[in-house]
């Protein structure tokens, strides 16, 4: 690296494995221990468990975040999250915050293309913001814990209305529009609350790339309304985790998707836009269509137990350098580490920041 280059800013992306003691568990749990990511018995169990949550748990749960945050940095991580040691899953976690939303009795669905069916949370009235924040508390207790600024990670619109069952409106664009609205309220009260680098999870844009371009990524955009210049505006947009680790049969999206939305991405309101590679290998001229957005680049497979060589990172760092200027690259994982153990994600972790450095 040219004595005169600046680093490559190293960052996750949300999920991290929970350690044992941590009182709730999460669709990852399942998928280690019982091979698949059993939704529908994590909600339930989550539900029965958020009942009998006190002071103590509150412990654990710092606790927890400090070790995350903790492997974060020590592998060289510069933006980390708390890994989202709170949650059930990021998606159901901020709909539990929300009015309309029924956690008792699921509904049935097959979701994203076939690749899996569970029963899901219902939306069996108008959706509203509760009127009480989570976000504000959760990144408070992790920002403390950290020298450096935390990430805090939140679901978007188009995501939660494929991991949830619509009874009620019945209208994918006014749900759309009601769900993005919770979701700047959590925004704005963040920004309020000093975070400096919000993230906003839209996976089903590339699998349902219409619906994204008629009107999701105008939900996307009111996810950020108000939000001032000196907050990093962040979006990520992976291709899907599949059921296990090392499962190579599962249906991702088609990682061609990026280059259906690369107009709509580069001309829409955020700094960031978070895509994987490390899983799909793009053809690195895509990222010559985002001339203005800073991308944060998947570098490490997040669903592959092989750890990957800090020399093959850094090649591929290099080549995607070729295509985009050094300023505007972040190194990232594809997605969350939550389906790797805490030793492997850390292994890959720092793979990937001696990685950057080389560069």
């Amino acid at each position: 690296m040219a004595q005169d280059a600046r680093p490559l800013i190293t960052t996750t992306l949300g999920s991290f494995p929970k350690p044992d003691y941590v009182p709730v568990r999460d669709w990852f749990d399942a998928a280690r221990e019982k091979g698949g990511m059993n939704t529908a018995q994590t909600t339930l169990d989550y539900t029965a468990a958020a009942s009998r949550l006190d002071e103590s748990a509150e412990a654990l749960f710092v606790r927890a975040a400090k070790e995350v945050i903790d492997i974060q940095l020590r592998a060289g991580v510069m933006i980390p999250t708390d890994g989202e040691v709170r949650r059930e899953n990021y998606i159901h976690y901020h709909c539990r915050h929300l009015d309309g939303f029924d956690f008792t009795r699921l509904e049935h669905r097959v979701l994203r293309d076939g690749a899996y069916e569970t029963d899901l949370p219902a939306i069996r009235g108008p959706v509203r913001h509760s009127g009480r924040p989570y976000g504000p508390h959760d990144y408070l207790a992790a920002q403390a814990l950290s020298p450096v600024p935390v990430k805090f990670t939140l679901p978007g619109p188009l995501t939660i209305m494929d991991t949830t069952a619509d009874c009620f409106y019945g209208d994918r664009r006014r749900l759309n529009a009601d769900l993005a609205d919770t979701v700047n309220r959590e925004v704005l009260a963040l920004v309020e609350a000093g975070c400096r680098h919000i993230q906003v999870d839209e996976p089903l844009f590339a699998r349902q790339v219409e619906d994204a371009l008629d009107f999701a990524m105008e939900g996307l955009e009111r996810c950020f309304h108000g939000v001032p210049g000196h907050v990093t505006r962040i979006v990520h947009m992976c291709c899907g985790y599949p059921d296990h680790l090392d499962d190579e049969d599962y249906k991702k999206a088609d990682p061609d998707s990026y280059n259906r939305l690369a107009d709509a991405i580069e001309q829409a309101a955020f700094d960031q836009i978070s895509i994987e590679d490390a899983h799909c290998r793009n053809d690195l001229t895509l990222l010559e269509k985002f001339p203005t957005k800073t991308v944060i680049f998947g570098s490490v497979a997040i669903a592959r137990s092989r750890v990957e060589t800090p020399e093959e990172i850094a090649a591929r760092l290099r080549e995607a350098l070729e295509h985009i200027d050094r300023e505007r690259l972040v190194v990232a994982p594809d997605c969350g580490l939550g389906l790797l153990t805490a030793e492997l994600a850390e292994a890959k972790l720092v793979a990937m920041c001696k990685a950057a450095a080389m560069v």
